[in-house]
């Protein structure tokens, strides 16, 4: 599991940056935007505007830096991110704000659980735009994102000026949503393929390129293919033939634990679950 974690590492970290960057854009817009606050008749109404701002900023990022990871195309991924973020964490604000808590503490309480249903939502709905769902996953997501937007919610409570703690909470918050809708599939996915800089070089969090290979499904790499039949990796390498871990390989050969795979000039590290 450490393996694994370490060799998730840089698309989680970058999945969370990319929710962060979101949140930071919807706090923008929320708070540069002051028109639209006297059209807006409660409390209630300014949080689930908030809300809304929030999950679709983050989501929009999060999906369209995920897309660009898998090289898949990016407008389907921001629509997707936008309307999937903005209308569940709409609905997870809504359905905390029905929560109505008795006194100081109470209120607390609702605000708390208002942010971690938001959170929550906002990222299971995030989770499902894959070509495979897992509900394991999903519920996992939903989880993770709970915790992180309960803690966002008690740093939006914390006393002092609102002006303070309203963009921490939010960014928070949007990182949080951006790690739990990415990782779970990740993590329980049989393979993943990442491809390796060049010797000497780092990708940044743009250029980042892995994907996680689910049961039945494959990917390329370069004129080769990365598949998984029933929970086995195996590696086809093109007619030319591949390296695999620094042996020429010609055939299709299972793969039982993390190995690099060189096509030509680029380099993939392939790292199998169990690996």
């Amino acid at each position: 599991m450490m393996r694994m974690t370490r060799a998730l590492l840089p698309s989680l970290s970058a999945a969370g940056v990319s929710g962060w960057i979101g949140a930071a854009a919807a706090w923008a817009i929320a708070s540069g935007w002051s028109a639209i606050t006297p059209m807006l008749s409660s409390y209630d109404r300014l949080d689930q505007y908030v809300a809304l701002l929030l999950g679709a900023c983050s989501g929009g990022s999060v999906l369209v830096l995920r897309a660009r990871h898998r090289r898949e195309p990016l407008l389907p991924a921001l629509g997707a991110g936008l309307l999937l973020g903005g209308v569940a964490s709409l609905v997870g604000a809504t359905m905390g704000l029905l929560l109505r808590g008795v006194g100081t503490t109470g209120f607390l309480l609702q605000r708390i659980a208002t942010w971690s249903l938001l959170a929550a939502c906002g990222a299971a709905a995030l989770a499902t735009y894959s070509r495979t769902r897992r509900t394991i996953s999903i519920a996992t997501s939903f989880g993770l994102a709970a915790v992180g937007g309960a803690i966002a919610g008690v740093i939006f409570s914390l006393p002092g000026p609102s002006e303070l703690w309203m963009p921490l909470a939010m960014t928070w918050c949007g990182a949080a949503m951006g790690f739990a809708a990415v990782g779970p599939a990740m993590w329980r996915a049989p393979v993943v393929v990442q491809l390796q800089p060049p010797l000497g070089q780092r990708h940044s969090i743009w250029s980042l390129h892995e994907r996680a290979v689910d049961n039945g499904w494959s990917t390329p790499v370069g004129e080769g293919q990365i598949g998984c039949v029933d929970d086995t990796v195996f590696v086809y390498p093109p007619p030319a033939g591949a390296i695999l871990d620094g042996y020429p390989l010609y055939r299709a050969t299972p793969l039982t634990r993390a190995a690099v795979i060189a096509v030509g000039r680029t380099r993939f590290l392939v790292t199998p679950r169990r690996g």
